[in-house]
């Protein structure tokens, strides 16, 4: 499954000389840089998954690895400045990579956004602080559109924490690092007997490296079905460039 995930939050002026002017962007600063976008920029992933299959009452489980590349630039219909990321899967390091899909970055002043399968996310806002929390999929018709598959994405609240501190992928430790996270349970399917869904979104960002973790995963019980309905995909930082 595709997993695929901007709201403008404050514009920064100032007065001077009688001229009003915005004031330029600070990476470091704003933590823009957990998020790089250069040109020629590449991470490898390990990526694990596991889908339950309700017709068997059983887990399939696959493995990849996901190369993601920033190949071009180009501004978008806003003015703002967005990048090209091409994605390549491959079933494992013998294997040859393979064009995937290829996906969107924006980077405004205060947001950054993801635009994958046409659904756009606002992955990062500025500057990176502490008790900072948003609605990343405001952009995405979660209440309105009537399809299963949009309607989990409804009424994120994203948040960050563990900010500027080490953390370990389960492939290597990455320093300077941040975690962006939302969790939702309702009910507890371990009863079997109502209904209950879980979603549990984890991504961390490193400094001048960008993605290094994500963690989404997404079920359903009905106790009907007796099983639950749903995937889990990991993804792990293990090269970049």
């Amino acid at each position: 499954m595709r997993i695929g995930f901007g709201l403008s939050l404050l514009i920064l002026t100032f007065f001077a000389s009688c001229k009003h002017e915005v004031l330029p962007p600070d990476a470091a600063g704003l933590g823009s840089d957990y998020f790089p976008l250069v040109i020629g920029h590449v991470i490898e992933y390990s990526v694990d998954s596991l889908k339950y299959n309700t017709f068997s009452s059983d887990t399939d489980f696959v493995h990849l690895d996901f190369k993601d590349e920033i190949v071009s630039e180009f501004t978008d219909n806003t003015g703002r400045d967005s990048y090209v990321i091409e994605r390549s899967v491959r079933s494992d390091s013998n294997a040859a990579w393979q064009g995937q899909l290829t996906y969107y970055v924006t980077q405004g002043n205060y947001e950054i956004e993801v635009v994958e399968n046409n659904l756009r996310f606002i992955k990062l806002v500025l500057p990176v602080k502490a008790n900072t929390s948003w609605k990343g999929n405001v952009y995405i018709p979660a209440s309105t559109s009537g399809l299963d598959e949009l309607k989990w994405y409804y009424d994120w609240d994203y948040s960050y924490s563990k900010i500027n501190q080490a953390f370990n992928n389960g492939v290597k430790t990455f320093p300077n690092s941040m975690v962006v996270s939302y969790e939702h349970l309702t009910n507890d399917s371990t009863a079997h007997t109502q209904y209950s869904n879980y979603t549990n979104y984890k991504e961390s960002y490193s400094r001048t490296i960008g993605l290094i973790y994500r963690e989404l995963t997404h079920w359903e019980y009905q106790p009907t079905e007796g099983f639950r309905n749903g995937f889990s995909v990991v993804m792990r930082a293990t090269k970049y460039q």
